[in-house]
């Protein structure tokens, strides 16, 4: 295996290619010394990612979409009448929000990890169970410091979630087949988004003043309600690992694990790694901070995540619009979140048949953000803009669903308990982004908004200026390494 900084931004090696077999066919690998060779067809092969698929997407997918409800119903509880109730001033409000993320920065390295040394079966699920009682806690809270308190909790506990999301597709898929994946799982965040509102929606139609208790607060309990039910459900469905799942036979964890290694996939195995022994945390530390690639990453999510932080205040901006009914505001960030849910989509399909190539494909879609949130600066047609936020946020989706499979890839040729950590680290830069961009949208800037829409143009911008130069930096390397390697093969 080579170094770590001759990996591509694809997260697969140039050495190694993905075998094209038919059906029939069959694949070999050497399973080391002393043992006979392993091989499989690429039919059994398909049919072990089917079932890993069956279990996996489904159940990231849900504990994705409550997760992201759970973060973002603050935004629907607020035009609903929290802020009224609590007496938030705006920058109050803009306080809520990032404290969330406050709680996350500090954690998530943490969680990261434990998760590495742990079952995530049980561990990630355990973890959702307690953010949903913290959701269900914010139907009582009466004051601003209890709203603190309890959105700085929920942020340390989801921050597990997703970076552990992502370590799971890591140690389950190769680089070709992750962006679909990807795209699919962070459709849910999109979902999410709609079927928030339109919870929100229906929540503040029938169970406003139900049993004395504000509709608000009605949002905050039925959605804890539904986490903690849905965490115990994962239990039982969530994967660990290719070499330790129970629900492969002793034959399919073979494939599993040998699919990956045979691409340079380093495998886990309930902490321990296909390399050898389990890497202790102060030398996981030391690896993580001595790739180039962990900084790169760490700093474009920074700017990325200021970028997307638009899409906790669809709301309030669709109330500045013009929609001054609570209900119908609810209702009409319904197809901004649809927008996105189609450009995550793409982004996974298209990054999945170029996935050498697939930090392109995240700067398409920056690039598409850029200009139209430049455009959105200049236009006050009530309709018009919200198009152009519904083009613009969709843009920056299809970023961030190519950069969550770019960090899944990524850091695929590392020892398991390194990936968890870098992984941990990206999501704490990223969610720094959370933390300022959350102060971008002041209710005094209503209609037009310019201080956010500017900035999110900036920071697309600056996202969209370190990939491509993390991109032109793997290409001279790997002609820099096909000429060593031709110059070896020459002597």
């Amino acid at each position: 295996m080579g170094s770590h900084s001759e990996k591509s931004l694809s997260g697969s090696q140039d050495d190694v290619t993905k075998p094209q077999a038919g059906h029939g066919a069959v694949v070999q690998v050497p399973s080391g010394a002393g043992n006979e060779a392993i091989t499989w067809t690429p039919r059994e092969e398909a049919k072990v990612l089917r079932k890993v698929d069956l279990f996996l997407l489904p159940t990231v997918w849900i504990m994705s979409l409550l997760a992201w409800m759970d973060r973002a119903n603050l935004g629907n509880a607020s035009i609903a009448g929290l802020t009224a109730e609590l007496n938030l001033t705006s920058t109050q409000f803009s306080l809520a929000i990032s404290t969330f993320y406050f709680g996350y920065i500090a954690a998530v390295p943490f969680a990261m990890t434990i998760l590495s040394r742990t079952k995530p079966s049980i561990t990630i699920p355990a973890i959702m169970g307690l953010w949903g009682v913290v959701t269900a806690c914010m139907g009582a809270m009466t004051t601003f410091p209890q709203l603190i308190g309890l959105r700085t909790l929920l942020g340390a506990l989801e921050s597990i979630f997703n970076p552990g999301a992502t370590y799971l597709f890591s140690n389950w898929y190769r680089p070709d087949e992750m962006g679909k994946r990807a795209s699919y799982y962070m459709s849910a965040a999109q979902v999410g988004g709609a079927f928030g509102s339109l919870i929100a929606g229906g929540v503040m139609e029938h169970l406003e003043g139900a049993r004395g208790i504000r509709g608000w607060r009605w949002l905050f309990i039925v959605e804890g309600v539904v986490t903690v039910v849905a965490s115990l459900l994962a239990m039982l469905t969530l994967p660990d690992y290719p070499t330790t799942w129970r629900r492969l036979s002793a034959e399919q964890k073979v494939i599993a694990t040998n699919r990956l290694t045979q691409v340079g996939i380093v495998t886990a195995k309930d902490g321990d790694s296909s390399a050898g022994k389990k890497v202790s945390v102060k030398e996981a530390i030391r690896i993580s901070l001595s790739d180039w690639r962990t900084y790169g990453i760490a700093i474009a999510a920074i700017f990325l995540c200021g970028s997307l932080l638009i899409v906790y205040f669809y709301p309030v901006l669709v109330k500045g619009l013009g929609y001054d009914n609570p209900v119908k505001a609810q209702y009409m960030t319904v197809p901004l979140w649809v927008v996105g849910f189609v450009f995550s989509i793409l982004s996974g399909i298209i990054g999945d048949r170029i996935p050498q190539h697939r930090a392109i494909v995240i700067v398409a879609g920056l690039s598409t953000s850029v200009i139209l949130a430049i455009a959105t600066c200049f236009v006050f047609d009530f309709t018009a803009r919200y198009v152009l936020i519904a083009f613009m946020t969709g843009g920056v989706w299809a970023a961030f669903s190519g950069t969550f499979a770019l960090c899944a890839e990524l850091f695929q040729d590392v020892p398991p308990e390194v990936r968890a950590l870098t992984l941990g680290i990206m999501s704490m830069a990223s969610n720094t982004g959370n933390v300022y961009g959350a102060y971008l949208w002041p209710k005094e800037h209503a209609p037009k908004y310019l201080l956010g829409f500017g900035m999110v143009a900036a920071t697309a911008g600056m996202t969209s200026i370190i990939f491509t130069a993390m991109w032109l930096k793997q290409q001279q390397e790997r002609r820099a390494k096909m000429r060593r390697e031709t110059q070896a093969e020459g002597i």
